[in-house]
């Protein structure tokens, strides 16, 4: 990244890109052995633990909801100096594992209460961030959150932790409590910045009427809805294709999402360099393609180094995809409302939830090939949603110029 660039940006908005490398170098510390570490000190099966996880990614899209209506309410800072500072010591929790019924509502609780913070952080960055520059800036957010989820494991295989060790909650809940204390001095030193007076001026009842009313905003959720379904866990249905048809591909799965990770790494700034340039429908429409040519080669995949080149194919096309998302959807969105905004894109996590169950279903009742014609076919349905709302927004930002020329008469 270019030092101009970083040195444009807000010093709350450094702090946030610098904190999610922080907190996803916690988290990935815990997340790739959780559910061992779960079923190690429960006497929970795997399929309940499944569950639980699963309810926990449940609890996270209402909780995400929540969390950007509430900061339109009563102020971005409250909600996520809250949200970091709840999950901290939820982490913290996570070390008595001596209570196996604790271990199981801390799960669902964490999903919930962490889940607040993203979409604030989104909406802070449009408040603090020109709008030509929020694309590069939620690339640079992706790009670090991914970063510090590689480094993760890594540090914790050099720091010798094991899947039933405490010691990566107690690392995590620093971190967390550690970012939460210095993020909120920041926004205490910044609380005059003028975009966010206006924050409290509006009842959630008003800011769900209005996004209720939205119709662009709606094709963009079943959009991201369908794109998630394909992307969101795809670890997920890649595993389950080996498991039954290709078990060969067990013994590189591991190394297949470590290459994922490290095109993310190595691909994300010079990518996002390209879209700043170009519009978010632009940078969707490539995703989408790139998303649906990647699943077609995993289709036709039959060795290491065919798979190999499928998820680079489709990893490029989620790093052109996830930041323009938010990016498209700043676009349509009202800045006393932008956390309710950022909120509702909560809810295309669902697609994370059905997309596994969904493309097993079709995996064991019919072949892999209808999974993976239906995958690719989901996700160039995706974009004609995408589409079609940018056409709406188009048509009636016409319609206003056409009521604002009308209306003034020379």
């Amino acid at each position: 990244m270019r030092k101009g660039a970083w040195n444009t940006f807000h010093p709350v908005v450094k702090l946030m890109l610098i904190g999610s490398f922080l907190t996803n170098v916690g988290n990935g510390m815990i997340v790739p052995y959780f559910a061992i570490y779960l079923g190690k000190h429960t006497n929970l099966t795997i399929s309940q633990i499944g569950f639980i996880i699963g309810a926990s990614s449940l609890a996270s899209m209402f909780g995400g909801f929540l969390g950007g209506t509430l900061s339109d309410l009563i102020g971005r800072r409250k909600v996520m100096i809250s949200s970091l500072f709840f999950s901290a010591f939820i982490l913290l929790g996570f070390t008595l594992h001596s209570f196996p019924i604790l271990l199981m509502v801390l799960t669902i609780t964490k999903g919930f209460t962490l889940s607040f913070f993203d979409p604030c952080s989104k909406a802070l960055i449009g408040d603090l961030t020109e709008s030509e520059k929020r694309l590069k800036v939620f690339s640079l957010k992706y790009f670090c959150g991914n970063l510090g989820f590689a480094v993760g494991p890594i540090i914790g295989t050099i720091l010798g932790l094991h899947t039933t060790s405490t010691v990566p909650f107690y690392i995590a809940f620093v971190i967390f409590l550690t970012y939460s204390l210095l993020l909120n001095m920041l926004l205490i030193k910044y609380k005059d910045n003028k975009k966010s007076e206006h924050i409290k001026k509006i009842s959630m009842k008003d800011s769900i009427k209005v996004i209720a009313r939205d119709k662009v905003l709606f094709l963009f959720l079943l959009g991201g809805l369908l794109a998630t379904t394909v992307h969101g866990q795809f670890s997920v249905t890649l595993s389950q294709y080996f498991y039954v048809d290709f078990k060969n591909g067990l013994k590189f799965l591991g190394i297949l999402w470590s290459s994922h990770s490290l095109v993310i790494i190595v691909l994300s700034i010079p990518i996002s360099r390209y879209t700043e340039k170009r519009t978010p429908l632009h940078s969707i429409a490539i995703g989408t393609i790139l998303f649906a040519a990647g699943i077609i080669c995993f289709w036709l995949s039959f060795n290491f180094l065919t798979f190999l080149l499928s998820m680079i194919v489709f990893t490029i096309g989620e790093i052109f995809l996830i930041p323009a998302e938010y990016a498209i959807i700043d676009e349509i969105t009202p800045d006393y409302i932008r956390g309710s905004y950022y909120g509702a894109v909560s809810f295309t996590t669902l697609g994370s939830f059905i997309g596994p169950g969904l493309s097993g279903f079709l995996l064991s009742v019919f072949n892999s090939h209808i999974m993976f014609l239906f995958l690719t076919v989901i996700s160039i349905v995706s974009i004609v949603f995408y589409f079609l709302g940018n056409r709406l927004k188009v048509k009636k930002s016409e319609e206003n110029c056409n009521i604002f020329f009308n209306s003034n008469p020379r």
